[in-house]
């Protein structure tokens, strides 16, 4: 017994030092000469994420565009999507250098399997007609814009259709059709106006935009007032109502703080135009009113918001800020000059030397701006920009035509179903006035045979009432009767007195004047339904009788007569036996006499 505890203790000795081993081995293992876990990354700890990029390519592109090649490398995102956002990032550039890439990037995109999705494919389109918006290549713009209005009716959304006809309207005002352009967006605004919808909102205030930097560019000041105080009432609302806007557009804001930043945004860049309108005017109180609510925005801190307020300061005579942001813009374009962010600059800088007496500056300007201009010019005189113009202008004619003759065709189309609907209506009441006279007629046959059977049944009760008086029955003869007579013994007191006239008329009544039991009275109506249909038949008779004879007696009086409890119940259950009303049936009989 000692021998074998013994063994047993040694043998878990030996199982606790194998054990302390293994722990040991495992702790070395997990420790390195540093100190440090060994972790090996994964794709899902990156921060390299479009999301990523897009937030923050606003402010800084250059790190916005390693995250998305970044996103590509550890396979967060796909190449062509990269693509299409790189050239979104791009896009919002101020160098010419820079929308070329991009511009490349969506060429070569709408050649590629990624715009058979047509969502994808509206969005390249997107990016297109913002490039060659900021490049100011009306050829191109026209171009892109139109097969996105196209794309977009073709998949049943006209508020983006909407939104792209406000481009096709800014460009054709630029291209000197200024009247036809400007009727155009003011088509779209009131299109879209008093809806609350996010989507429509927001392209309104697109369209609104549009039309204000027209009326800009054709100095008209007064008329961009109620056009930039207009974007900040549809914010406000929006503001008050965000709950009644959500319809689930991809564009709305997703959270409070985007919520918060859309609305600052757009009611910031209603100020610039503002605070520029009315510096126009000559009223500068007002204009530095709005510009310092613009610059107090977070987007008027920005260089893009910096940019917008350049023009306002050069009519307020503020150049040094104008310079300021000026020169940060040159460092951004480089050599890319050839462009009319460059041109514009040119020409502010120019009035800037000549309110400050540096004419030989003044001079050089000028004349740089006039050599630029005069070669935008030309490359857009060379272009096609006015084919394009007129063509959308013959397509737009034919699809107006082609409204009208639809048009047309609806009208005759709903002239002939209202010629056939009519004939079909005219047939329809006459072959109701057959069928209506025919079950006339059948309703009188009905009549007829209802009265004919009244009077038979009447007239039979009182033949069997002759041949056999009911009171010479004494009581106990009445026991003996068997089950036939007996019936016909009873029917006919209930007949000769006008029992069944009585409301309270029951079986009991029956049984405590003959002395019978309730099973005898059974037998003896069972060869008609039972004794409740039997005074129901009797009393419906004397109805009849009583609708033929007294026309002036009210339908309710004669089912009360007639023993009824109520009016329902005697409509109900006249209908069912003789399948007319008892209005009809009196009338059939009045017309009758």
């Amino acid at each position: 017994m000692y021998f074998c505890i013994s063994k047993l203790f040694k043998m878990q000795k030996v199982q606790y030092l194998i054990l302390y081993v293994i722990l040991a081995l495992i702790a070395v293992g997990c420790v390195n000469t540093d100190n440090k876990v060994k972790y090996e990354s994964q794709p899902g700890d990156t921060i390299y994420t479009a999301d990523a990029a897009l937030s923050i390519y606003d402010n800084n592109p250059e790190r916005a565009l390693i995250i998305l090649d970044s996103a590509v490398i550890v396979g967060n995102l796909d190449a062509d999507l990269a693509k299409m956002l790189r050239a979104k990032i791009l896009s919002q550039s101020t160098a010419d250098l820079h929308f070329d890439e991009a511009l490349k990037i969506c060429e070569a995109l709408m050649q590629s399997d990624f715009v058979d999705n047509p969502t994808n494919r509206e969005n390249v389109l997107g990016l297109l007609i913002t490039i060659t918006r900021r490049r100011g290549d009306n050829e191109q713009w026209i171009r892109w814009s139109t097969e996105k209005v196209d794309l977009c009716r073709q998949q049943g959304d006209e508020t983006e259709a909407l939104r792209t006809e406000a481009e096709i309207g800014f460009s054709l005002a630029k291209l000197g059709e200024e009247e036809r352009g400007l009727a155009k967006l003011s088509g779209v605004i009131g299109a879209l106006d008093e809806q609350r919808h996010f989507n429509e909102m927001d392209a309104c205030i697109i369209a609104l935009k549009r039309k204000i930097n027209m009326l800009d560019i054709l100095n008209q000041p007064e008329s961009i007032i109620p056009l930039a105080q207009h974007i900040i009432e549809k914010i406000d609302d929006y503001r008050q109502h965000r709950d009644e806007y959500a319809d689930g557009s991809f564009r709305m804001p997703p959270s409070d703080e985007q919520f918060i930043s859309y609305c600052n945004f757009y009611t910031a860049q209603a100020y610039g135009f503002l605070a520029k309108a009315y510096a126009d005017m000559g009223e500068e109180d007002t204009a530095r009113h709005y510009l310092s609510l613009f610059e107090e925005s977070d987007y008027g801190k920005t260089f893009s918001g910096r940019m917008m307020a350049s023009n306002t300061w050069v009519v307020l005579g503020d150049y040094d800020k104008m310079l300021a942001i000026y020169d940060v813009a040159d460092k951004r374009l480089g050599n890319d000059t050839m462009n009319h962010d460059y041109a514009s600059m040119l020409h502010n800088r120019a009035i800037a030397a000549e309110a400050t007496g540096d004419y030989q500056a003044a001079t050089n300007y000028w004349h740089r701006y006039e050599s630029i201009k005069e070669k935008l010019d030309r490359k857009q005189q060379e272009g096609q920009a006015y084919h394009y113009a007129a063509r959308y202008k013959l397509q737009e004619e034919r699809m107006n035509t082609e409204r009208e003759q639809a048009k047309a065709k609806h009208n005759k189309s709903l002239a002939l179903a209202g010629f056939v609907l009519v004939i079909l209506s005219v047939c329809f009441i006459i072959r109701l006035l057959i069928q209506r006279r025919a079950i006339d007629r059948k309703n009188r046959l009905l009549t007829e045979q209802i009265m004919e059977s009244v009077k038979y049944k009447k007239k039979e009760s009182q033949n069997s009432k002759l041949q056999t008086p009911h009171s010479t029955l004494q009581t106990q003869d009445v026991n003996e009767l068997d089950d036939a007579r007996l019936f016909d013994y009873l029917s006919d007191v209930i007949r000769s007195e006008e029992l069944f006239l009585n409301q309270n008329f029951s079986r009991q009544l029956l049984m405590d004047r003959f002395h019978i039991n309730e099973r005898r009275i059974g037998a003896a109506f069972s060869c008609c339904e039972g004794l409740p249909d039997f005074i129901r038949d009797l009393r419906l008779e004397h109805a009849c009788q009583m609708l033929t004879d007294n026309p002036e007696m009210s339908i309710s009086d004669v089912a009360t007569a007639s023993g009824f409890s109520n009016l329902t119940v005697f409509g109900r259950d006249f209908k069912r036996k003789y399948e007319v009303t008892p209005t009809y049936f009196r009338s059939q009989m009045t017309t009758k006499k």
